[in-house]
């Protein structure tokens, strides 16, 4: 205690006060800001700088005439959305789509898992996050269908992940660790067949592979979310599927808006006098990144509060500027470290109590 308390200032505040067995402050809005900006500006950046280097004019085409495959050489690509290409830039594809997979979410979930310590599992959940959304980036800037399809796999193995590990809460026929991993093996080799192929069998295949193999997932986990929500007899519980049914019914509608936009988008989905702005698929876009940062909320919940409760005491759901969070006071094995001293710390104490000689010189100084 007496080593913490003479650290300097700036160790015992902010990301590092959990690191040295402090009880963390809670999360505020200025923290939250800062991470969006950082990510904002991190990609942005990155997109400007490329913008300024390729000094390419866009085309109000989406391609010039003298390089008609776009300035990647991507063009006409199977993953192509109904965003008209490089019309706001000459060296983005798709200039607003690459905007909304900026990794907002992934950013703050990173954060607040560093900030909070919420275990391996959870981070590498979070961490998977950050890298599908970069990948998506990358992906709507370059129109390049192997990034494409490994942007896809990536999402769909991040939720694979999270069956792996978390869904034993659903059933009891899911606690089998054999049995979650043959389905997770099986689910993974049907999608990666489906990627390699659907996108160049039909007709738009890439958003209909999108919504192929995202929507049935994501319906049935939305479902199960909100019976166990109904379920639940425990605050607790209630609370950790109520914010996974949240995030499902925000998923859900995504779902459903990127049907409208496999049907209707390539002729109604955009604005070609707003510099080809594709609303439908924009909206799809924030609908994903609130719904995928809720769900990442309540996996940590899931984890803290259900799972570990003994590991994360303490924990609780709150907000800060309307946006939700898990609050830990300090990391789970930084209380059990403490928990581990108590008794050395007891035992010490009663040898000086009964002492016949006394306090030491040491102990009186």
């Amino acid at each position: 205690e007496q080593e913490i308390l003479q650290a300097p200032a700036a160790f015992r505040s902010g990301l590092l006060r959990p690191l040295l067995g402090m009880v963390a402050r809670p999360l505020e809005g200025r923290e939250v800001a800062t991470a969006v900006a950082t990510v904002v500006a991190l990609y942005g950046g990155a997109i400007f700088s490329l913008h300024r280097w390729a000094a390419e004019p866009p085309s109000v085409a989406g391609a010039s005439s003298d390089k008609p495959q776009g300035f990647w050489g991507t063009l006409p690509s199977a993953w192509d959305h109904p965003e008209p290409n490089y019309v706001v830039s000459g060296v983005v594809g798709e200039f607003w789509s690459v905007l909304t997979t900026i990794p907002v979410a992934g950013a703050l979930l990173l954060y607040q898992g560093v900030r909070f310590g919420y275990g391996t599992k959870v981070m590498c959940i979070f961490a998977l996050t950050c890298c599908m959304y970069s990948l998506a980036f990358i992906a709507h800037l370059t129109l390049q269908m192997h990034i494409f399809s490994t942007t896809v796999i990536a999402v769909m193995s991040n939720a694979l992940l999270t069956f792996a590990m978390f869904s034993h809460v659903v059933h009891s026929a899911l606690a089998s660790k054999t049995v979650r991993a043959v389905i997770v093996i099986l689910s993974e080799a049907l999608l990666v067949t489906t990627v390699a192929t659907l996108p160049y069998m039909i007709e738009h295949g890439g958003v209909w592979t999108l919504f192929t193999v995202q929507s049935p997932g994501v319906f049935l986990a939305t479902f199960l979310a909100t019976v166990m929500a109904w379920n639940s007899e425990h605050e607790k519980e209630r609370l950790t599927y109520r914010l996974v049914g949240t995030s499902g019914s925000l998923l859900s509608t995504a779902m459903v808006l990127s049907l409208v936009e496999c049907l209707i988008g390539f002729q109604h989905g955009y604005l070609e006098d707003f510099w080809g702005f594709p609303w439908l698929h924009i909206a799809i876009h924030v609908l994903e990144q609130v719904g995928i940062y809720v769900f990442g909320v309540g996996v940590a919940a899931l984890q803290a509060l259900l799972l570990s409760p003994e590991a994360f005491q303490g924990a609780e759901v709150r907000t800060v500027c309307g946006m939700v969070y898990l609050y830990c006071p300090a990391p789970a094995k930084f209380q059990q470290t403490a928990k581990a001293r108590k008794p050395a710390v007891s035992s010490n104490s009663r040898k000086r109590a009964s002492s016949p000689a006394g306090p030491s010189t040491n102990d009186r100084r």
